[in-house]
């Protein structure tokens, strides 16, 4: 595929504050041939209920990627590609990825991700998703725009938290055409986490995912 003109509207959310992130990033970006607009996170102190995330920060998250989500449906765009700013690229990224296609009924498409649900394999390189969590590089088609916008909403005033926009957008596997690029091209770095306030990442050095590693072993030993 050629991902720059297969997802012509790219956005990176980055707090002010990172311009340590952006500088790592930008010229990656640019290195792979997918430069993007940088858009500031919603502000967490312009939030007034949670609705149900179960902390400020995160309802915070979810409104900018619902921002994201209606900056490309005003641009008209074909897809929305969303990044975050700490990202990791797989050395043969530009390779691996220029050798997939999407099949026809795509929706969804995770260069990197945390599956929960073990995925199923379509073409070398590619999976159908299951259930996967991790937003930090996934596209969505435009037809289902505003169901990814309806899905990450949260609930009413008030609600107990409970909300991850992961989990909330994950639902959305089931009845969209998910698929992602395995093994990950592209992965969280380890470093503090703005949004969690910890050090941590979901992946191994070499972009292969932490938790639930029983549900892709079975995958990754197929494609040896």
């Amino acid at each position: 595929m050629n991902a720059a003109e297969l997802f012509p509207f790219r956005v990176c959310a980055s707090l002010p504050s990172r311009s340590d992130r952006r500088e790592r990033l930008i010229p990656q970006l640019a290195e792979v041939g997918l430069p993007s607009r940088w858009i500031k996170p919603v502000p967490v102190a312009a939030i007034r209920d949670n609705r149900g995330f179960r902390n400020a920060r995160k309802r915070s998250c979810a409104l900018t990627k619902r921002l994201a989500i209606r900056l490309a449906q005003r641009a008209g765009a074909p897809s929305l590609l969303y990044f975050e700013d700490d990202l990791v690229f797989h050395p043969h990224f530009l390779d691996r990825l220029a050798a997939l296609t999407l099949p026809d009924d795509w929706g969804i498409f995770y260069l990197g991700c945390l599956h929960c649900e073990q995925p199923d394999p379509v073409t070398p390189g590619l999976v159908r998703v299951r259930r996967a969590f991790d937003f930090h590089a996934c596209v969505i088609r435009a037809p289902h725009f505003l169901a990814a916008r309806r899905a990450m909403r949260g609930g009413p005033r008030g609600a107990p938290p409970q909300f991850h926009s992961d989990v909330l957008f994950s639902a959305l596997h089931k009845s969209i055409p998910t698929y992602a690029a395995f093994p990950n091209l592209v992965w969280q770095s380890v470093g503090h986490s703005d949004l969690t306030g910890s050090r941590y990442s979901n992946y191994n050095p070499d972009g292969s995912q932490r938790p639930f590693q029983h549900v892709v072993k079975p995958v990754a030993n197929a494609s040896i």
